[in-house]
């Protein structure tokens, strides 16, 4: 269990068993879910995780995000 502190530590990374969850809530832990998280950790380095179940999955996501960020340039 993760203490109150540890989430403050230089060295933090979000736990395996937290991504594992994400995971399966994308589609009940069978091979066609899956997910792509960016973040930025408490050192301020940008942090990309990623568990895909499938090709197909993979394709579907990478569409997605290249649409959000294009999408963003065109709004600033």
């Amino acid at each position: 269990m993760l203490e109150e502190n540890d989430i403050n530590s230089p060295h933090f990374t979000i736990p395996e068993s937290y991504l594992d969850k994400m995971y399966e809530f994308t589609g009940n832990g069978d091979d066609g879910g899956g997910f792509i998280l960016a973040y930025v950790n408490t050192e301020g380095k940008p942090m990309i995780n990623c568990k895909i179940g499938s090709q197909i999955i993979e394709m579907g996501l990478r569409k997605a995000l290249e649409r959000f960020l294009e999408d963003l340039e065109l709004g600033e």
